[in-house]
């Protein structure tokens, strides 16, 4: 009996998606669907520790700020620097109590780095060490830009250290990145504030550099002295921080849009699927129930549908969020409760034919019970609309999450294209000009929602000759 129905139940299958195949927008929305369950599979691959890790400061301290994707430089006609990540320098030197570290970095375009950060790890056995990091132009001039002492951890040889060196990220190298620049200006200088430092860094020497740079393209060498005795570098590599920032850009924490644009994805699907199936689920059991038995049990339950259906589902999330918790799966579970509500009239509606069929009435003749008949015989031929109404319930419910998310009330421990756009609206993004922190999640749960509308429409016209067209 089992490997009948399913049998039955796989040709039904695919004498549908023989059918589906002829419906061009059903076909395009299945790619869209499968292209998001494949990213979804491999967000922890793609995106390692980005979930876990979105609210970690130092996770992100590495990426720029506010960054847009690096295709823009080909739609702008000012091409800004990219970023680049070297962990071998050009040359190593060891003279006495010096150790030199040379990294070389081409110049050729408009904006340069946001900032140059090196990581350097060493030892040393007593006294501690002196770190002095220059920058050398393509003209000549040296900026030594920072000093300072180098403290590390006690071991068994001595000392180890692992220091973070940002050439361009203090005051005091604001001040002297300013002090060079002031030495051509004739007139008054701004104040170091308002100068933008790496711009001025990368700017030829002359008359208006603070104010009206143009860029110095060419070599320029950062020199990494490590002056002590007895002290050494084994391991460095520099990050110059892009202007443009990978194929979604960063957000203004530095966030890498793309890595959460992947998660969103994944907890899209989680969410939409989970509350899809549930609602389905809830409304065939309650819609057949209530078309087989009728008399006052189908009145009842019916004015329990009612009831449910007055209930205004968006301000009864915010309550349970905000009084219960705003996990994620809470949020499914008080969505499943209430979406499956209308879903109900309309199986209930088609179950009432059903209940005409010679084989519901042979069914009972045969004694069989009334749960037997409902689930054996009437749910069954209500799967293909079933499947059409849950595809369609998924962008409903991925919209209803993603406004939770923007009133601040979505789950803080996961990421989705709700808690970038939630963040976006509280930075204000849209009013400075970083569009790509709001367009791009939201095209993400535009591009699924159309895709699971697109495939709910088109299994509908299938399995219902009403709806196709003429």
């Amino acid at each position: 009996m089992i490997k009948k129905k399913l049998k039955d139940f796989l040709r039904g299958f695919f004498e549908v998606f023989r059918e589906y195949r002829g419906e061009t927008t059903g076909m395009i929305g299945l790619g869209l669907i499968i292209s998001m369950v494949i990213l979804a599979l491999l967000a922890p691959s793609l995106a390692p520790d980005t979930n876990r890790k979105w609210d970690n400061v130092d996770r992100w301290r590495d990426l720029p700020n506010g960054a847009p994707p690096f295709w823009m430089n080909f739609f702008t006609g000012t091409s800004k620097a990219t970023q680049q990540v070297k962990s071998q320098p050009a040359s190593t030197t060891s003279e006495s109590v010096i150790t030199t570290l040379v990294y070389d970095y081409q110049f050729d375009t408009d904006l340069p780095p946001k900032n140059v950060v090196f990581y350097l790890e060493g030892n040393y056995e007593n006294e501690e060490p002196k770190l002095i990091a220059s920058m050398v132009r393509p003209d000549g001039e040296k900026l030594q830009l920072r000093t300072q002492d180098v403290q590390g951890a006690e071991s068994e040889d001595g000392f180890t250290f692992d220091t973070r060196l940002s050439l361009f990220g203090g005051n005091r190298q604001r001040t002297r990145v300013h002090r060079f620049a002031k030495g051509f200006e004739e007139g008054g200088t701004p104040d170091p504030s308002e100068m933008d430092v790496t711009r001025t860094a990368f700017a030829k020497a002359q008359e208006g550099m603070l104010t009206d740079t143009e860029p110095l393209n060419g070599e320029y060498r950062f020199e990494l002295m490590l002056v002590g005795p007895e002290s050494e570098i084994t391991r460095s590599r520099v990050i110059y921080m892009g202007q443009v920032y990978g194929l979604m850009g960063t957000d203004g924490g530095g966030h890498d849009i793309a890595r959460g644009w992947i998660w969103g994805a994944r907890y899209g699907l989680i969410l939409g699927l989970s509350v899809a199936v549930g609602t389905v689920i809830i409304a065939l059991i309650f819609g057949m129930t209530s078309a087989y038995y009728g008399g006052w049990v189908d009145e009842l339950m019916q004015r329990l549908n009612e009831i449910v259906m007055g209930i205004p589902t968006l301000p009864i999330l915010v309550v349970v969020a905000t009084l219960w918790g705003r996990s994620i799966w809470f949020v499914i579970f008080i969505m499943t409760l209430l979406y499956w509500r209308g879903i109900a009239k309309t199986i209930r509606a088609r179950g009432l034919q059903i209940r005409q069929n010679t084989y519901v009435e042979a069914g009972e003749a045969l004694g069989a019970s009334g749960a037997r008949i409902i689930r054996g015989h009437m749910i069954p031929q209500m799967l293909p609309y079933a499947f059409a109404e849950a595809a369609l319930m998924v962008p409903m419910a991925i919209i209803a999450a993603a406004g939770l998310h923007v009133l601040g009330l979505g789950d803080p421990t996961v990421v989705t294209w709700g808690t970038m756009l939630s963040e976006a609206n509280s930075a204000g993004a849209t009013i400075r000009g970083m569009w790509w922190w709001v367009l791009l999640p939201g095209l993400g749960i535009t591009l699924l929602g159309f895709g699971f509308i697109s495939a709910g429409m088109a299994v509908e016209r299938i399995v219902n000759p009403k709806m196709k067209q003429e």
